[in-house]
């Protein structure tokens, strides 16, 4: 195509492709965000879930990216009643649950540093943060630099 056309291809074929990667590469940084430094293991900590968000319907419930992690098989339909029939662990855990916006939003409130429009749609499970200003301090511990572990992975 490129030898025929090539505006038409850069336009219609290469451009499209590197314009989805760079969105598909912010969502998945911004999916994995938020991670405990002490159990860099755990998908409840090493992961974020988007709930009520209109993009749960257009992308297949890939919000719900906790379950993701937990159960890779279940159908993409399953994973909001396997997030409320999970919430204990969820809340045990402090896992980072987000309502009512999705990865992207995600990824230009932290480059921005907007903690704080993080903190108004952050789901305070089990009442464990009295203010945002606790739920900012609790993203802004996630989200600092980890140091390079010793493990090595296989």
């Amino acid at each position: 195509m490129a030898f025929v056309n090539l505006p038409a291809t850069l336009a219609v074929l290469i451009l499209p492709v590197i314009v989805t990667r760079a969105v598909m590469m912010l969502g998945n940084w911004s999916q994995h965000a938020f991670i405990n430094a002490a159990t860099p293991d755990n998908c409840y900590t090493n992961s974020v879930t988007c709930i009520n968000t209109k993009y749960n319907h257009k992308c297949w419930n890939d919000g719900y990216h906790i379950s993701h992690h937990l159960k890779p098989a279940l159908h993409w339909t399953e994973h909001p009643a396997h997030f409320r029939k999970n919430l204990d662990q969820y809340t045990q855990n402090q896992a980072v649950v987000f309502d009512g916006i999705h990865f992207l939003h995600i990824f230009a409130y932290l480059m921005t540093r907007r903690y704080d429009l993080l903190a108004k749609n952050f789901v305070n499970l089990g009442g464990q943060y009295q203010s945002d200003a606790e739920v900012v301090a609790f993203l802004k511990s996630r989200t600092r630099r980890i140091a390079r572990l010793a493990h090595k992975w296989p």
